[in-house]
């Protein structure tokens, strides 16, 4: 069973070494650039839309 456990994370370890291809430095920040960029202009889209509807839920209510 020891055999078999320290077999399987050998396995493990050397997966993650030699076949994974791991993003460079500059794949890694680009991405996480547009990321933030991506999340940015998703809040302000919505920040935007919540603006639109309280004004116009705030013009109804006014009505009564």
């Amino acid at each position: 069973m020891r055999e078999k456990l320290t077999k399987l994370w050998k396995d493990y370890y050397t997966e993650w070494r030699d076949k994974v291809e791991w993003p460079s430095f500059q794949q890694l920040f680009s991405t996480t650039v547009a990321v933030l960029v991506g999340s940015l202009l998703l809040a302000i889209v919505i920040g935007l839309i919540d603006l639109l509807f309280s004004t116009i839920m705030r013009a109804i209510y006014s009505i009564f």
